[in-house]
């Protein structure tokens, strides 16, 4: 097993974090098929890296019910379809007996570092399921908080923004500029340094770059393959045009209101 995967495992141990290493994507997608029960409703938060490894696809073949707001076959094209599609699943995914992710940085003393637009994502990771499964490649694997908080604001955010067409200084500049916008991805941070009392979390790290991220220091034929694996498993790209226009927030949670009484 690679040393710094090793140590990075015994770290998550001592937080009271279940780690799993997965040689491939193959072996990564069968070990989430143990830790999860057949029976489960699985919720997703939006992620390159368990799109990549097939993981959603192999849940609903074995029968599991997944709530995704995030499926690549579904359009949003008005304000409508953007509550149907995402904005209603991803209220759903955030109470169900397993919420799937990624993470955006894993430090090797075992700390979980996640910045989210919506909060919808880092909240599922601690809050509202008995089990969390985050999926991380080798390429998250950070020193420390300092190059993790680094690796998000300055490759992660910008590089993500810029594919989605949103409007921020980020996309230009390639660095963080701390803006307040509506487009603003940042505008949650989380640091998860324990397993949280009520949900426990599984972290698998595949021996493989899945979803975004690099270090500026690595040869530039890793950093574009790692650019073009996780274009080709976007979700809402381009952002929606209705996603940031006045008014959208109040709808959508109308609709909500109207929808909730409905719950079982």
């Amino acid at each position: 097993m690679d040393q710094t995967i090793a140590r990075t495992i015994r770290s998550l141990k001592k937080r009271q974090i279940v780690g799993w290493v997965a040689g491939d994507a193959a072996e990564a997608r069968e070990i989430v098929l143990n830790i999860i029960d057949p029976q489960a409703v699985v919720g997703t938060g939006d992620s390159t890296s368990v799109r990549q490894i097939g993981v959603v696809e192999a849940l609903e073949a074995r029968g599991n019910r997944l709530v995704n707001g995030f499926n690549l076959r579904n359009e949003v094209t008005d304000v409508r379809s953007l509550f149907e599609h995402s904005f209603w699943p991803m209220l759903e995914a955030t109470l169900c007996d397993v919420f799937l992710t990624g993470s955006n940085s894993l430090t090797e003393d075992g700390r979980l570092v996640n910045v989210d637009g919506a909060g919808n994502r880092v909240a599922g990771m601690v809050w509202g399921h008995p089990s969390t499964v985050l999926i991380v490649g080798r390429n998250k694997i950070v020193r420390n908080l300092d190059e993790a908080l680094d690796r998000v604001k300055n490759v992660i955010a910008p590089e993500h923004l810029r594919r989605k067409g949103a409007p921020t200084p980020c996309t230009k500049s390639g660095r963080c500029h701390d803006c307040l916008g509506p487009a603003k991805v940042c505008a949650v941070t989380t640091i998860i340094e324990r397993k949280p009392p009520h949900t426990d979390i599984h972290v698998v790290i595949v021996n493989e770059d899945l979803g975004l991220g690099w270090d500026r220091k690595w040869p530039e034929e890793r950093i574009n393959k790692i650019v073009a694996r996780h274009e080709e498993f976007m979700a809402l790209c381009p952002l929606p045009e209705c996603l940031l226009q006045p008014g959208t927030n109040a709808e959508l949670w109308k609709m909500a209101r109207k929808k909730r009484l409905r719950w079982p």
